[in-house]
């Protein structure tokens, strides 16, 4: 018999709080326009317990990961493994992690404890208040939300949204998981308050429209390359171009919400639950960079060139916006040549981690992963996959082999070599025939040797 429980937990930081996402970005928060939640959904039968978790940060180091996990399991029972924790990646929450963006920042070490318990809690709770519950995994399909942010054309981009659909016994929608990739920076550099972005808008009006004592969450998909169209190099550096409001991000957020809705109607749903997780570390080829010394005097050089231009009354405004580039440029590469110089075997290793729900599998991976990988796997993959950026960790950005021959903000973004793609293909591929073959033939053996002995 399923079960199912699902709890959301405020994690809206004071006013007052620095908001991550955006290096440019001047001043601290002014208020709260939409409050923050850590939401969670949990999902057992006999055999597995599932803890599906999102939360309205930036991102979350692997650390902290761990140390939820294991309050979490202390709290549950659920398997560390069985636990994955994605960021939905709003550029206008607080600082939860230092890295290459802004290496300036520090995190609140008071808020980054009451954020780990506050995660536990939503977690823990919904554990609590589990119901016999049915659930099916289907897919809709969304226009006009997310655009590639590199390509002229702004394509390929995916618009499936994959859904899990939670009901009652008596058939009634309770909860509804959406994984659908777009970066979430409708608001940008100049925007001071706290926001969860379109996704937040998205999960209002979902939860509105199931009705009271609903639940929507959000986890976002291979969004690396894919934003509502503004350049993400611009952004950095404090550009900020037209449309960037709360009236566009309700816009956006009601597009995903009204396919999302849609689909839900489509979706049957089972008390005969497949589940299973499995995790494994896989390792990612690291790039090579220069010595230290090197990186800090290129990072000193290109921030005397801005100071220069910034001193000089006369100054070009193209000569300046790109003198700011090489300085963001520099700093990248100056931040990971330090995280670097402490891995000697020029590896990167990363969690991944795979989570079943009937047929389907939900493939968690710590990076910004380009939008052609995701659909390569969606393509390629022998189940049906979604794959979950963002998720129990953080490492930047992944592109493809292709995208690094072009170069560009994400790219020089990335401590990944060309042959990632590759590898990350492959690793997901084999995890989910571990996935499904052996945790699932290992179900079937449980559930055929009881029937056996229920007929002897």
């Amino acid at each position: 018999m399923l079960r199912a429980g699902f709890n959301k937990v405020r994690i809206s930081p004071p006013v007052g709080a620095p908001l991550a996402g955006f290096a440019a970005r001047e001043g601290v928060s002014v208020g709260v326009h939409d409050d923050l939640y850590s939401r969670a959904l949990v999902l057992g039968n006999e055999e597995v317990a599932l803890a599906l978790v999102c939360v309205d940060v930036l991102a979350l180091p692997s650390e902290f990961i761990k140390r939820v996990r294991t309050a979490i399991h202390d709290s549950t029972g659920i398997k560390p493994r069985s636990i994955m924790i994605a960021s939905t990646h709003t550029h206008a929450g607080p600082v939860t992690i230092t890295t290459f963006f802004n290496p300036d920042e520090s995190v609140d070490q008071d808020y980054l404890n009451l954020l780990a318990a506050s995660i536990t809690e939503s977690v823990v709770t919904a554990w609590r208040d589990r119901f016999p519950a049915r659930v099916g995994v289907g897919t809709g399909r969304v226009k006009g939300v997310g655009v590639n942010r590199r390509s002229a054309d702004q394509q390929p981009v995916d618009e499936e949204i994959g859904i899990i659909k939670v009901a009652d016994t008596k058939g009634s929608t309770r909860a509804v998981f959406i994984n659908y990739a777009c970066h979430p920076t409708v608001l940008g550099p100049d925007n001071l308050l706290v926001t969860g972005d379109f996704p937040g808008f998205a999960l209002e009006e979902i939860e509105k429209a199931i009705g009271p004592g609903s639940f929507a969450m959000f986890v976002n998909g291979t969004q690396g390359n894919i934003s509502m169209g503004h350049s993400s190099e611009l952004s950095a550096i404090g550009v900020v171009t037209p449309g960037r409001t709360f009236e566009r991000a309700a816009e956006l957020g009601h597009l995903l919400a009204s396919a999302t809705l849609r689909a839900l109607s489509t979706i049957e749903v089972s008390d005969e639950a497949q589940l299973g997780a499995v995790s494994h570390q896989i390792d990612l080829p690291l790039k090579k960079y220069p010595p230290l010394p090197a990186t800090a005097k290129s990072l000193r050089d290109a921030e005397d060139h801005v100071a220069q231009l910034i001193a000089h009354d006369g100054h070009n405004i193209e000569q300046l916006r790109r003198a700011k580039s090489e300085q963001l440029y520099a700093s990248i590469t100056n931040f990971y040549a330090k995280e670097a110089s402490v891995l000697t075997n020029g590896l990167l290793p990363i969690e991944l981690q795979a989570v079943r729900v009937n047929d389907a599998a939900f493939v968690a991976v710590p990076a910004e992963v380009f939008v052609e990988i995701g659909l390569r796997l969606k393509q390629t993959a022998p189940r049906r996959t979604f794959i979950v950026g963002l998720a129990n960790g953080y490492i930047g950005y992944l592109p493809t082999a292709v995208a690094h021959e072009v170069g560009g903000y994400e790219v020089v973004s990335s401590k990944c070599q060309p042959q990632a793609e590759e590898v990350l293909v492959e690793k997901v591929i084999s995890l989910e025939e571990r996935l499904f073959n052996d945790i699932g033939s290992g179900q079937e053996k449980i559930k055929n040797a009881f029937q056996h002995n229920v007929h002897q």
